[in-house]
């Protein structure tokens, strides 16, 4: 099985993952007397988190499997350029929306969690921006530049999926 087959299929099973998770969520109730206006809202908020971090562990993967394919002489550093080039484009986008939905009328909870969302976006551009660095010079400093772009994307992940704050403050 390749490896674009292999992202494929591993995806497709995370996506039914988070669609299952997604639906296994209880919504909050208030004791507003427009309650249904409430669980729209929190059913809402809910689904941006899960499809959030599904669209953060696809980039993630979408990193990983770019550098794996360009280690075996799959890609050509002009196409891991242009593949993460598109991914921060694709990312910057996301956080403009996250940015716009804190606008509204948010909680407080609610506004540090879509921080930690752009925080960890922050942390896959610099991974996609240092896997091109290293497909252009092929440099071991740019490789262990890209590992640790790498670890830290990971490690911020894990923060916002338990749910504890990384403290940082979003770009």
């Amino acid at each position: 099985m390749s490896a674009p087959q292999l992202f494929r299929q591993t995806m497709s099973f995370a996506c039914c993952a988070l669609v299952a998770f997604c639906l296994s969520m209880g919504v909050a109730h208030s004791q507003d007397p427009n309650k249904d206006a409430v669980e729209d809202a929190n059913a809402t908020l809910q689904a941006v988190g899960g499809l959030g971090v599904g669209h953060i562990q696809s980039s993630l993967g979408l990193i990983g499997v770019t550098a794996d394919a360009f280690a075996k002489d799959v890609y050509t550093a002009k196409q891991v350029e242009d593949l993460m080039n598109g991914t921060i484009n694709g990312i910057e986008a996301v956080k403009k929306l996250l940015r716009r939905l804190q606008e509204t009328d948010l909680s407080d909870d609610d506004e540090e969690y879509i921080d930690r969302m752009i925080n960890v976006y922050n942390a896959l551009q610099k991974e996609a921006k240092a896997l091109i660095a290293f497909a252009k010079s092929k440099k071991p400093a740019d490789a262990e530049l890209f590992d640790a772009a790498r670890k830290a994307a990971v490690t911020k992940l894990g923060q916002l999926t338990e749910d504890k704050n990384s403290g940082d403050t979003p770009q």
